[in-house]
């Protein structure tokens, strides 16, 4: 039976819309290898990155088809998965890593407060703190449902090294949610942004 979305007049099945968002995966990944092609990397770190992005297509895809049981679902899971590949071909230079049940980039989590652990350290000299993603937003977030989210302002200070906590809360429980947020952390030199990078988690309550 189709499942009820405020957005489902745009697929005639949910197996239809998994499909077409599936293959879009795949067609658009191409544009994200010629994109890895054109910044002329090194052999290795070209071949890295374009593994990388078959990786996100295989989870992208995996997850749509066990997860995606309402348009609004699919469209999450595909978005978070183009912009997995956009964080991928643009490359990290320098470290972000953020982890959930020892979990990173995909997280199956239970139906409960979720804590997101980010950790974070810069090159020779700099420092890192979070930022804001846009002139809107903290964070980039996507959900199903409606989310509490949880942080320090702490976060937003230059450090040496980050190491904070993001509670996501969903506010039911009962259900099964989609979640995905893209944390945007800046690199600094004498006070000056130097560099500035997006990390996306997808987050699955079960």
């Amino acid at each position: 039976m189709f499942a009820s979305d405020s957005d489902s007049e745009r697929a005639t099945s949910i197996e239809d819309y998994q499909n077409t968002c599936s293959e879009f995966i795949i067609d658009i990944s191409r544009d994200y290898k010629d994109w890895v092609d054109r910044y002329q990397l090194t052999p290795e770190e070209t071949n890295e990155r374009k593994e990388r992005i078959h990786e996100i297509v295989e989870n992208t895809n995996n997850w749509i088809s066990k997860f995606g049981n309402t348009i609004k679902k699919i469209d999450i899971i595909m978005n978070d998965g183009i912009n997995k590949m956009a964080e991928t071909t643009a490359g990290y230079p320098f470290n972000i890593d953020v982890t959930s049940a020892n979990q990173k980039r995909y997280v199956l989590h239970e139906r409960k407060p979720i804590k997101l652990n980010l950790k974070s350290f810069p090159r020779h000299n700099r420092q890192v703190r979070i930022c804001n993603y846009d002139k809107q937003n903290v964070f980039l977030l996507e959900s199903s449902g409606k989310v509490e989210l949880n942080y320090s302002d702490k976060s937003f200070e230059s450090t040496d090294l980050l190491d904070e906590f993001i509670i996501i809360k969903p506010e039911n429980f009962d259900t099964q949610e989609a979640i995905s947020i893209t944390i945007k952390i800046e690199e600094i030199e004498n006070n000056v942004v130097k560099e500035s990078r997006g990390f996306t988690t997808l987050i699955v309550t079960q």
